[in-house]
């Protein structure tokens, strides 16, 4: 929206189209140098008509009746301008016309409409480029904005040029104490939202970044990742149900592989290859950020995958392993964690740290090599891991200390 409107309203006579009962009294609309008329529906005698007041003359027998419906017409202008500039931010007097003609031709762009329009397309791409669990994560967020509207405005939708720094925030708040969400899962419903208003000011309906001057970085958490020790007893833990040694050697999979659980579940034959020394290899891209893992295939997840196909009969594009739901399978992680004794909170995610710290960093492999093998589009996120590495290494210094035969420096 300009910071400064012009917006001016003349009340003419359309001369070339007088007759017998006199001239149409046309509305003159002008606005930030755009023009409009409109017909208001009256005619007047030229000789009744003031041309410098251009209103009827006083002595004119229809004064009353006429100035009565010019200021009708005045005031509908005036409306018609005030509700505009709380939808959009560039109006014309064509705009103001046809609004108060009932019908201004412009849609009115609110923030649901904007999101659900966003989700369908995301819906169409998920299996080309978008994985499903990106449109369900889009889909959750908007469900939590429409009850964030009914709960704070009681509102079911708003324009989106009133998203402001004001709801964003109040939003986060509403994510973070009402709903009871964690800080981080509340951030990144926030960047998804971002998105939707990132979209909104490039296609021209919003104006401001409503997240100006709001972080939205992700505070550094302590990623849970097994010992040496817990990886072992995980490993040679007897369990007695078939469906938990399936978690359980999907879960070890992951921990020699380094790979989430959605390249797990996608894994084919076409992405196992084995090269001219003999060495096999995991060559695929990752859903999540669409970037090339190269991982080599240690002896612990080549036997995993013998245990569960035959390699050489698989067809390019068929499923190497067993994978159900990420939700059973986390859920079967918390038998298969109390069967082996371990008391971390085990999901499947945590897979990928142990690769990360255990059995990669902690063992001397470059972190250059294991940012690779991950996937990650930045060596930044795997110095977290490295991170927690110098602290596992400070504290078995520690208590190397504790024999009373060392001292730190």
């Amino acid at each position: 929206m300009s910071t400064r409107n012009t917006f001016k309203l003349l009340f003419i006579l359309n001369k070339s189209k007088v007759n017998s009962e006199g001239a149409p009294i046309v509305l003159r609309i002008t606005l930030n140098g755009t023009t409009a008329s409109m017909n208001v529906g009256r005619r007047i005698p030229l000789s009744e008509w003031d041309k410098k007041a251009r209103e009827p003359k006083r002595r004119s027998m229809h004064f009353d009746e006429i100035s009565a419906l010019l200021e009708t017409y005045r005031m509908k202008a005036y409306q018609a301008y005030s509700d505009l500039l709380k939808e959009y931010d560039e109006i014309t007097a064509e705009n103001v016309r046809n609004r108060m003609q009932g019908h201004d031709g412009i849609e009115i762009k609110t923030i649901v409409s904007v999101y659900e329009a966003h989700n369908q397309e995301l819906e169409k791409m998920v299996g080309r480029g978008i994985s499903k669990t990106v449109y369900r994560k889009h889909c959750t967020c908007l469900k939590h904005f429409k009850s964030f509207m009914k709960h704070q405005y009681r509102m079911k939708d708003m324009p989106i040029k009133q998203i402001k720094y004001n709801v964003v925030r109040a939003f986060f708040n509403y994510l973070q104490f009402d709903l009871g969400l964690q800080e981080n899962t509340s951030i990144k419903f926030m960047q998804n939202f971002k998105k939707i208003t990132n979209h909104a000011m490039k296609s021209g309906w919003l104006s401001q970044d409503p997240f100006d001057g709001m972080s939205l970085r992700l505070p550094e958490t302590d990623r849970p990742y097994l010992t040496e020790e817990e990886l072992k007893k995980l490993e040679e833990t007897h369990l007695p149900l078939f469906r938990l040694q399936t978690v359980r050697d999907l879960f070890i999979f992951a921990c020699y592989t380094g790979l989430s659980y959605s390249d797990v579940k996608k894994l084919k034959r076409s992405e196992i290859e084995k090269d001219s020394n003999g060495m096999w290899w995991i060559r695929t891209r990752r859903i999540k950020t669409k970037t090339k893992s190269q991982v080599p295939l240690l002896a612990r997840a080549k036997t995993i995958i013998d245990k569960y196909c035959q390699l050489e009969t698989l067809k390019p594009d068929d499923l190497v392993l067993p994978v159900m739901s990420n939700q059973k399978l986390n859920l079967y992680l918390r038998d298969v964690r109390k069967e082996c004794g371990i008391e971390k909170k085990l999901t499947f995610h945590v897979a990928r740290h142990t690769f990360a710290t255990t059995v990669t960093l902690q063992n001397g492999v470059p972190i250059e090599s294991v940012s690779r093998m991950l996937g990650h589009t930045n060596i930044r996120t795997t110095q977290h891991y490295a991170r927690i590495v110098d602290r596992k290494l400070a504290e078995d210094m520690t208590k190397l200390t504790m024999t009373g035969k060392f001292q730190l420096a």
